[in-house]
């Protein structure tokens, strides 16, 4: 339960921050966002990176590796 809450939290996260920088970056090019596309992209981004994070820092903590 607690890998889905860090996975549900990071998608959320990521379709936040990913709304937020589509639209600075409209403004600064001039151009109009897909405000869909780039929630997919940081939603699956977050989600990925919040996975490779968690089995980095899992397999680099001594207590839990077997002896």
């Amino acid at each position: 339960m607690k890998t889905l809450s860090k996975n549900i939290i990071a998608a959320l996260w990521g379709l936040i921050l990913a709304e937020v920088l589509a639209y600075i970056t409209s403004q600064l090019e001039g151009m109009t966002p897909n405000y869909k596309l780039m929630a997919i992209i940081g939603a699956v981004m977050a989600i990925i990176a919040v996975n490779c994070v968690n089995a980095i820092t899992g397999k680099a903590d001594p207590a839990k590796q077997e002896k």
